[in-house]
């Protein structure tokens, strides 16, 4: 016996033959257990608007224009680099 919470049940493969049950096939699907962690798609994040004056402050200077294209690549470029200074300050200990 399986306990199957949350599944569907498909019994359209019944077949009958001289009155009496021939075969059954049961299909159960299980629905998918959801992922914490988004990968292959962009989301939307709100950022604060004085921290987002300031980013774009910072791109648009010289030094900087052809660096970062844009804000989001900015933020991803230094999000990255601040996750990968903390995987290493972790590994460290």
């Amino acid at each position: 016996m399986v306990k199957a919470k949350g599944a569907k049940l498909d019994f359209d493969d019944i077949s009958l033959k001289d009155g009496s049950i021939d075969h059954i096939s049961v299909r159960a699907i299980f629905p998918r257990k959801k992922k914490t962690v988004r990968k292959a798609r962009d989301s939307a994040v709100k950022i604060n608007s004085e921290l987002l004056m300031d980013v774009e402050e910072f791109i648009n200077l010289d030094e900087n224009k052809f660096r970062y294209v844009n804000r989001k690549q900015f933020v991803d470029i230094a999000v990255a680099d601040f996750l990968r200074r903390e995987k290493m300050k972790v590994k460290k200990k």
